[in-house]
This record gives C-alpha cells, sequence and structure tokens, in this order.
C-alpha cells in the first residue's frame, strides 16, 4: 500500500475542503508545506490572517500557515474574530519548533487555545492531521470562529497509509452583521453561552478522540506522543482536541484507572489542568522530561511511574552540542559584521542572518529579541546605538519601528541588509522597500563587495549625525542564488 506523510495529508486535505485563500510567513517547520499549498506569502502573521478574515467574510475559505512564534503576531486580531465572528470556515495551521531547532524560543501553541478561547485540534498522525483539517473546518463554519490545528515538524514528516481524496466541501457563507448590534461584553456573553459551550460538546463527541482499555494504568496523551504510546500494554485516551478538553471524557478514564500518565510536548499544558488528582503523572511531577518525547520516554515512565523521581541536576544545551553554526564562510554581508565587531556602540540585531553574528568570530551584535524588533529596541539604547535589520525583517514589523524612531526623533544609525531573499527560511522573494525608505530618512547605499575598513568608515561617519540615518548595504546570499 502507498503512503503519505504528514505534509502531504494536510495538502490533501486543503484540497478536499475546497480553501480558496491560502496565506504564510515562511519558518520552521512550516515552509515546506505552504509551498506544497501554493500559499501566498504575507509581511507578517497579523497581515496574513486579516487577509483570511476578509476571504472568510466575504464567504471564502481560508487557510493561514504559520510557524509557532508567529502566533505571537497574529494573535490581536485572532482573539478579537473569536467573539467577533466570521464568514465561511477558516482555519490556521500552527507549526511547532520542538527542540527547538530553527526558533528563538520554545513555545507550545496550545496555549493560544483558551487565550483567544477557540478550539485548537491536535493531531497524533498522518490520517488525523488530514480529519483534523476536515472537522476544523467544518466546526469554524457551525460556529463562526477561526480554529487552530496544530502541526509539529515529527508529525509533518510522520508516515502512514495513503488518504483518498475525500470532498468536504460547503456553501459560501457570508458575514451577518447582526453580532454588532451586541456590545462587546454582550458578544463575550453569547461566546461563552453559546460557542464555547457548543465546542466543549464537539469535543467531548468527535471521533478524533481514541480509547483503548487495558488494566489499571492508563496514558492520556495529546498530539504526536499519543502515537508514541500505542502498543505498551497499558490503557491509553489520545485526544482530539488541546482545547477544548473533554472534562467528562477525561474524568471517566481517570476514575476508571489507579494511575494516569500524561505524555505530551513540550510543556504540560493538558497535566496542569489534571494536576489537582493525585493519580496523574507527567512532566510536572518529573516522570516525563520537558520538551519533545522519545518513545522511550514513555516506557521509562511507566516503568518509575510507582516511585517520586530523583531530581538530577540540569545539562543545559549549548550551541556546540547542538552543532550550530555560524555565518555562511561566503557571506557578503562578513565585513560588516567584522567592521562592527570593532566598534564600541551596542549593535541590536533581527532574527534573520544577523543572528548568527552573535557567535564567534564576529561578536558584532549584542542583543536580538525578535524579527524585525532591532530599530525600535536600539531606539531604546542610553547612547546612539546601531540596529542591524534584513530586508525580510524590515517588511515583517522592522518598519514600524523605523516610523516610530522617526516619529519620537531617536538618534539611530540602521543597517539594511539588502540581499532581496528571506534568507534564513528558504529565500523567498523579499519586497524592496528601499525607495520607501529613501522618502522618510536620510539613506546611503553601500555596494558589496568592500573592505571592512570601508564599512567601518562609514558606519563611524553615520554615527557622528544626529537622528535617524539608513546605509542601505546591498550584497546577494549565495546560498539561496545557488538553489535558484
Amino acid at each position: 500500500m502507498k503512503s503519505m506523510n504528514g505534509l502531504w495529508a494536510a495538502v490533501q486535505a486543503a484540497q478536499d475542503a475546497g480553501v480558496e485563500i491560502r496565506t504564510y510567513v515562511p519558518g520552521y517547520p512550516i515552509t515546506d508545506l505552504a509551498a506544497a499549498l501554493g500559499a501566498e506569502i504575507s509581511v507578517n502573521e497579523k497581515v496574513a490572517l486579516e487577509i483570511a478574515l476578509g476571504a472568510s467574510a466575504t464567504g471564502r475559505r481560508a487557510l493561514v500557515i504559520v510557524k509557532q512564534v508567529g502566533m505571537n503576531l497574529l494573535a490581536d486580531p485572532l482573539v478579537i474574530s473569536a467573539t467577533h465572528t466570521i464568514g465561511s470556515g477558516l482555519v490556521i495551521i500552527a507549526g511547532d519548533d520542538l527542540g527547538p531547532r530553527f526558533s528563538q524560543a520554545e513555545m507550545d501553541s496550545r496555549f493560544y487555545g483558551p487565550l483567544a478561547e477557540i478550539p485548537m485540534l491536535d493531531p497524533c498522525s498522518p490520517a488525523a492531521l488530514h480529519a483534523s483539517i476536515l472537522e476544523s473546518f467544518t466546526l469554524s463554519e457551525r460556529l463562526r470562529i477561526p480554529v487552530i490545528v496544530r502541526v509539529t515538524a515529527r508529525l509533518l514528516a510522520d508516515e502512514g497509509p495513503l488518504i483518498p481524496a475525500r470532498p468536504s466541501l460547503a456553501a459560501a457563507q457570508q458575514f451577518e452583521k447582526g453580532a454588532l448590534e451586541l456590545t462587546m461584553r454582550g458578544r463575550h456573553q453569547r461566546h461563552h453561552d453559546r460557542i464555547l459551550v457548543d465546542a466543549e460538546n464537539a469535543s467531548e463527541s468527535t471521533s478524533l478522540n481514541r480509547m483503548a482499555i487495558s488494566g489499571e494504568v492508563g496514558i492520556i496523551a495529546g498530539g504526536r506522543p499519543a502515537a508514541l504510546a500505542e502498543g505498551l500494554g497499558v490503557s491509553l485516551l489520545s485526544l482530539g482536541y488541546s482545547n477544548p478538553l473533554p472534562a467528562k471524557l477525561l474524568c471517566r478514564f481517570i476514575d476508571g484507572h489507579r494511575l494516569i500518565l500524561v505524555a505530551e510536548e513540550p510543556e504540560p499544558f493538558i497535566e496542569s489542568q489534571l494536576a489537582l488528582s493525585p493519580k496523574v503523572r507527567g512532566k510536572l511531577t518529573g516522570h516525563l522530561p520537558r520538551g519533545p518525547l522519545e518513545r522511550a520516554d514513555i516506557i521509562r515512565a511507566l516503568e518509575g511511574l510507582e516511585e517520586t523521581p530523583e531530581k538530577k541536576p540540569q545539562v543545559y544545551e549549548s550551541l556546540a552540542k547542538r552543532g550550530y553554526k555560524g555565518v555562511c564562510e561566503d557571506c557578503p554581508f562578513i565585513p560588516i559584521f567584522r567592521a562592527l565587531g570593532k566598534i564600541d556602540v551596542t549593535v541590536a540585531g533581527d532574527a534573520g542572518c544577523a543572528i548568527r553574528a552573535t557567535r564567534e568570530p564576529y561578536q558584532s551584535v549584542d542583543v536580538v529579541y525578535g524579527l524585525g524588533s532591532s530599530i525600535a529596541v536600539a531606539s531604546g539604547f542610553a547612547k546612539k546605538g546601531i540596529a542591524v535589520v534584513g530586508d525580510f525583517a524590515l517588511a515583517h514589523s522592522g518598519l514600524l519601528g523605523l516610523i516610530n524612531a522617526i516619529w519620537q526623533k531617536r538618534d539611530v544609525l540602521v543597517i539594511v541588509l539588502k540581499n532581496d531573499v528571506a534568507a534564513m527560511t528558504g529565500g523567498q522573494e523579499a519586497p524592496d522597500l528601499t525607495k520607501l525608505v529613501e522618502t522618510l530618512v536620510p539613506t546611503r547605499r553601500l555596494e558589496l563587495p568592500v573592505s571592512e575598513e570601508e564599512v567601518e568608515a562609514v558606519v563611524s561617519e553615520e554615527l557622528k549625525g544626529p537622528g535617524i540615518l539608513v546605509v542601505v548595504a546591498l550584497g546577494k546570499c549565495t546560498k539561496q542564488a545557488s538553489k535558484k
């Protein structure tokens, strides 16, 4: 029998659901999925969701694909949309980078379910992912709210049986203006009174829940750990929803067993809601490690379920142990990184290629808080400093920091690394904002290659001037050029 991995199961589901609008922002682990879906790139995740909301309001099913940290960007319209209501189905696929491998932070997107008060589905296999996406569109249209489906790199790579086409189309559903007659408080009251009750019933009755009874020890699992926990000789309750949790089903399962192990990743999201029961074991009790899980972790936890685990000193993972590399040897911006390392000025970078310049041998970037954050961060320095920002990061959110710096008359030197691509996430085309920047603030172009001495001279000269100055460094990423 032919097989299908999780990535193509999601693509099949989007086709079956008749999704018309597909938006995304690149990043691990969803870049390849977005490409396979033929999704349209957006400058940031907030914009990606807002486009989808417009599509939904006018009767078109929409899908938004974002990485875990991207959920932070789209949180504003997401939270509002839950009580504002929508039209046709809108589903968000949130890709969690467990580990993490290519993200600035380890996050658990499941927390956005209760925060936004919307359903969150957490499939354990390619077949479950396909079914979850179809169920999410149906649920989204019934409740008139967005629904989130969480994926991980391993889930997208996991192989399962071939999934035949299963069209699940629905009539176009326009936005209803009746909700606008209620106050914000009234909409929230209705949301709790009607919408969340319906979501709770869906969580209890979904066919995505799977239960097998065997003995007096049971495992409650969500996401991929449910697949890891199969065939271990104990009872297993695999949950389809992480929010809302099926409270009645969970109570029956817990009551029917002497001890319970909660297997989930990366955080004790489910366990923390069940922790009042003395039967429950998991990450909070030390029986399972924080972060991603392996089958061996679950087996080891079952073997020691009766005991209180001994707390061992934590060994913190280092860059050397992970095997991370720094700036590419043929990076055109190396002269800039070398020059900045020699200048005694605080430098803010963004979560693009510049993040690698924090390490040896350059150590030219001091702080990196997020994609596009460098200009705003540098605006807060005690003395005039430098902001290094990539051209995609500038479009993503850096432009807002630049506008604010102009408005508030900050002293900042901005260096834009312009290579015309999102180099860290697959080489997608970056919008050219050079002319726009030139209309806002004095701008100087620096054609690479140049020596680090020339860069140092330019930077030193521009630092002397008051206010905001921008240096646009033009170079070509050799890695992305060779791919194309």
